[in-house]
């Protein structure tokens, strides 16, 4: 499974940013709270604050500020 950042303006719908992360399911569940192993399939989830800042340091990358912030799963 394939995760990653989407951001886009508050408003829109035309993607402004876009971050592939090396984080696997396991690394996410407990930041997404994730109850079962296939709860994130084919799903897009808006981040939290708290959610994007953990992330970050996961991932150690900053995220633009000022989009709305989507994780999301292919492959």
């Amino acid at each position: 499974m394939i995760f990653s950042i989407m951001g886009f303006h508050p408003g829109e719908d035309k993607l402004a940013f876009e971050l592939s992360v090396s984080l696997s399911s396991a690394d996410l569940s407990h930041v997404m709270n994730w109850t079962n192993d296939n709860e994130y399939v084919g799903a897009e989830f808006l981040l939290t604050a708290s959610q994007i800042v953990e992330i970050e340091r996961l991932c150690f990358v900053d995220l633009p500020r000022g989009l709305d912030l989507y994780l999301a799963s292919s492959g």
